[in-house]
């Protein structure tokens, strides 16, 4: 994927691990960047962090297993971008109810 100076990306779970690190790729190469995550302190944080590479950032605050939030999301991205090139979706949501929550391969064999 070529990424172009201008080009606006929306990347869910920035806060930490690999959204952060993809966000701050997406601004070192100069695109505007929504960054994207439940946790508003970690979110602030990220925010400034992805700022520091360049390129015009938006934290917003989402929980993408609430679609109101995520209709925000888009709202706001649009708003202040009109337009969106990339989006990353690297949320994770594993509600407790999962079978595959909490478990592990240790111990089984």
């Amino acid at each position: 994927m070529e990424l172009l100076s201008g080009q606006v990306t929306v990347v869910t779970g920035a806060a930490s691990g690999i959204g952060l690190a993809l966000a701050e790729r997406f601004a070192s190469a100069g695109l505007s960047v929504v960054v994207a995550d439940v946790q508003d302190d970690a979110l602030a944080a990220a925010r400034d962090q992805v700022a520091a590479h360049g390129g015009d950032v938006l934290a917003v605050r989402c929980d993408v297993s609430d679609e109101t939030d995520v209709e925000a999301l888009v709202e706001s991205t649009l708003a202040r971008f009109g337009a969106v090139h990339i989006v990353c979706n690297n949320a994770g949501v594993a509600p407790r109810s999962d079978p595959w929550f909490g478990r592990s391969r240790r111990g089984s064999g």
